[in-house]
């Protein structure tokens, strides 16, 4: 049982997937901040209609800040898994896209909004396409010329 206790023990190399997830992770997180901080507009309000009629605005800035912290946290913690903060930040997304469709269908959103949702969409689907790359030192150069 020590055994499997020891692989959460410490703190993995700095490596490119850290550095990423330690900047998006602070950005969600001032995104979070701007959401709890910043009067939102009527606007705002039509686009995230169905959202904000479960809990307001506030409460899904806390979302981001959480987010965004554990994103940090995964951008070194636990040693034997590097992309676990990816998850966190695609799901976010796409569900933060998918509030903007679901205004436009459920709601009085305007067309316009589907803007929204397709580049909330686009970074969730940038979130999930980075967390399958190698970082640079573990990748390998292999020459294919070939002899004359």
């Amino acid at each position: 049982m020590k055994a499997y206790f020891r692989r959460f023990w410490g703190l993995r190399s700095w490596k490119r997937h850290s550095l990423i997830l330690m900047i998006a992770g602070i950005i969600y997180v001032f995104i979070g901040v701007s959401f709890i901080l910043s009067e939102y507009s009527t606007t705002r309000a039509v686009a995230l209609a169905v959202v904000l009629s479960i809990a307001p605005l506030e409460f899904w800035g806390g979302v981001f800040i959480f987010a965004g912290g554990l994103s940090i946290i995964s951008s070194r913690w636990p040693p034997f898994t590097e992309i676990w903060g990816y998850m966190v930040l695609t799901g976010l997304s796409v569900g933060w896209g998918s509030a903007y469709l679901m205004g436009i269908i459920f709601g009085n959103s305007p067309w316009t909004n589907a803007s929204g949702f397709l580049t909330w969409g686009l970074i969730g689907f940038l979130w999930w396409a980075i967390s399958g790359l190698l970082n640079p030192n573990e990748t390998a150069v292999t020459s294919h010329a070939e002899s004359a």
